[in-house]
């Protein structure tokens, strides 16, 4: 397998750097705890107007913990986040950690059906949710035989329990130490109606990825990270909220970032305000800023990263032109974390390529019958860290496909070159890229086939021209009248608007192969 120097080998950047958080495999509230020490006042979260030191940030997590606790939450107890990117987002995930739950953080962007299949399939026993989705949830679980405790972040009404409310009446507590195996997140893969996927992940696997991920980039306090990447993702999770925690980085956590469209300007003024050195994003953020017609200095971002679908060339050349600073791609997935990013000196010449692995991981690419392929012959990517998860909760099949000897196949093709720098090729099983979100089509399928007028579907991505930002199409075979925007708002009513087809196209029959495969080549 190939394996990679650390950045700091490699860049000047980091000659003469501050000293960094230390790292260690034992549970996520030594993370907190050794910055808080380390770091002290230092700014741990921005947040609009709001500056919170790494101590204070020790303090009210230790305080929410203890409120949580009086409100029932104990050990080994599923906590849903139902949040939007906030300092109470960050508070109440580590909180969670404190207490030795399991944090399951959901988009809070969900519809209904999608929340109540999370909330039943991992068992949620609490909910912490953005004051608008706390009574949404309260709904959801209200007739469940197990009580289930609603906590809003924000001001939900009259005698509600709130995040606020509990930091402010209780005093700090101190955590007992769990142990590094122990399962601290429940994460979902795309899909969460019909296909999804509960990924765990333990402390030591989360602790891997965040001292990777500082080592590997050379993270320290002089830097500050903006995240525009939902926190409830494992992108924005590992990349962003651990690995700056780990690093004693100042995390910049971007405000009411929906729709982004609108607040691009103002995150460029944010980057220029808060002197970020470190950007991590989707292809179709960067477009955005690149295209914003405000301006913005970005000339102290050392390290920009994109990640979640292809970057389009187009995207690189106008954001290298606009701003003197190049994208680097990164590579990673719900299960395995952050893997592999782009170091070279020379990024321009490299665009394309995902780069080397990181600090600790292995990576291979395999042939149809499982060896190692060539330099240059695409196959399989496989990777191999302490980062990677056991395998899906209750998928035993599944399971032993995908996870074999420590080694988890992700279902991505791709190649390795000369130097062993890793390009992505596509995937094995086809997933939608609709600006950075990943679309199951079998979970789409699965909604729309159960209305009454549908007697097949098939759904497919279109492709726009712009990498990465493909339309959802779902083909019908109708059982009488039908008309798209009945079917468009019956998905829309049960699924996220980003995985809602845009287009419905009518047909008499579904194109099968003599062995009744579906023929998805020619409904694109």
């Amino acid at each position: 397998m190939s394996t990679h120097r650390s950045v700091q080998e490699r860049s000047p950047a980091n000659d003469d750097r501050p000293e960094r958080a230390t790292t260690a495999s034992g549970p996520l509230t030594e993370l907190l705890e050794t910055a808080a020490e380390s770091f002290g006042g230092h700014a741990a979260l921005v947040c609009g107007d709001e500056r919170i030191g790494y101590d204070e940030l020790a303090e009210r997590v230790a305080r929410l913990a203890h409120g949580l606790a009086g409100r029932g939450v104990s050990p080994g107890d599923p906590v849903a986040l139902v949040m939007r990117d906030t300092p109470a987002f960050v508070a109440s995930f580590f909180a969670i950690v404190g207490l030795q739950g399991r944090v399951v953080p959901l988009n809070p962007h969900f519809k209904e059906p999608e929340l109540s299949f999370c909330l039943r399939d991992c068992g949620v026993r609490a909910v912490i949710a953005d004051a608008d989705k706390a009574g949404v949830c309260r709904d959801l679980v209200s007739g469940w035989d197990e009580g289930v405790e609603i906590i809003a972040a924000g001001d939900a009404g009259p005698g509600a329990p709130t995040v606020e409310g509990l930091i402010a009446a209780s005093s700090a507590m101190s955590f007992e130490s769990a142990r590094p195996d122990d399962d601290v997140v429940l994460q979902y893969s795309a899909g969460c109606t019909g296909g999804a996927k509960q990924v765990p992940r333990t402390h030591a696997q989360l602790r891997a990825e965040a001292d990777s991920l500082v080592a590997t980039l050379g993270l320290t306090s002089a830097d500050a990270l903006l995240s525009t990447i939902p926190l409830f993702h494992s992108y924005g999770m590992g990349t962003c909220m651990l690995a700056a925690l780990a690093g004693g980085v100042t995390h910049v956590i971007f405000e009411d970032a929906h729709p982004f469209v609108l607040r691009r300007d103002h995150a460029l003024q944010v980057v220029e305000r808060e002197r970020v050195t470190v950007l991590p994003a989707v292809p179709f953020i960067l477009r955005l800023l690149a295209d914003a017609p405000g301006g913005g200095d970005l000339s102290g971002v050392r390290l920009c990263f994109s990640a979640a679908a292809a970057l389009p060339r187009p995207t690189f050349d106008v954001f290298l032109d606009r701003f003197g600073v190049p994208i680097r791609q990164l590579y990673g997935s719900t299960e395995a974390g952050a893997v592999t990013a782009n170091l070279d000196d020379d990024p321009a010449a490299t665009w394309r390529s995902v780069g080397h692995p990181l600090a600790g991981v292995e990576i291979e690419v395999l042939d149809e019958d499982g060896a190692p392929a060539e330099t240059g012959r695409i196959g399989e990517v496989a990777v191999r860290s302490p980062a990677v998860t056991r395998g899906y909760t209750g998928l035993d099949d599944l399971n032993r496909t995908m996870f074999r000897d420590g080694t988890f196949l992700t279902n991505d093709r791709g190649r390795l070159d000369e130097e062993g720098r890793l390009h992505l090729t596509g995937r094995k099983r086809m997933l939608i890229d609709v600006k950075g979100d990943k679309v199951d089509p079998v979970e789409v399928e699965d909604v729309l086939a159960v209305h009454p007028k549908v007697s097949e579907v098939v759904v497919v991505g279109v492709d726009t021209g712009v990498q990465g930002e493909d339309i959802i199409k779902a083909v019908i075979v109708p059982d009488g009248a039908c008309e798209e925007r009945e079917l468009i708002r019956f998905a829309r009513e049960r699924l996220s608007n980003y995985k809602t087809p845009q287009m419905v196209e009518f047909r008499e029959d579904i194109p099968k192969s003599p062995s009744g495969e579906v023929l998805r080549k020619y409904l694109v």
